[in-house]
């Protein structure tokens, strides 16, 4: 795309940025304690003036890195991912995956494409198996999801097709309708 995702507009073209928008999503939800998995070059704050930035402690290893830095930084023992570029999440599709945990399994959406790994409930106790995963470089979010699942550390729930738009990402320019 050739910018930083987190810093455009929605909606387009005049809005609040992507990162505010999803801040003020899980500020919705009465989360609070807010951790941007970022690159350390770039101030966050400027925008979300209260959240914490995590970086990668692997480099080049894609979200499975990024995830992993949060759930080590964490306070708390659940924590909800939420990714940057997907605008047309709501507070209400978020709290079905808070709602389907159990207190003991994290809960990842799925569809027929695959899991949805960046707008999951994780718990801390799986990040001894992504740190792993690192280290192995075995770095496929859904072949760690699917160990996750067979150690059950992580529940899937399907996504209807009323929520699939949900899941609609912006990775160009016109995916912004700019």
């Amino acid at each position: 795309m050739g910018r930083d995702k987190a810093f455009l507009p929605f909606p387009a073209p005049d809005g609040p940025p992507l990162i505010a928008r999803q801040a003020a999503l899980l500020r919705s939800l009465g989360i609070n304690d807010l951790l941007i998995s970022g690159r350390s070059d770039v101030d966050y704050t400027t925008v979300v003036p209260d959240a914490r930035l995590v970086t990668d402690t692997v480099p080049d290893a894609g979200p499975l890195a990024g995830i992993a830095a949060i759930l080590a930084a964490a306070r708390h023992p659940w924590v909800l991912i939420v990714a940057v570029d997907l605008p047309h999440l709501t507070p209400a599709y978020l709290q079905t995956i808070i709602d389907a945990s159990d207190g003991r399994t994290g809960v990842v959406p799925q569809s027929s494409q695959g899991y949805e790994p960046l707008v999951a409930l994780y718990p801390q106790a799986l990040l001894p198996t992504l740190q792993t995963a690192l280290a192995e470089r075995r770095l496929s979010l859904q072949a760690v999801i699917q160990s996750a699942r067979a150690h059950a550390l992580l529940i899937p729930i399907d996504i209807s097709e009323r929520d699939l738009p949900l899941f609609t990402n912006w990775n160009t320019l016109a995916d912004t309708g700019a």
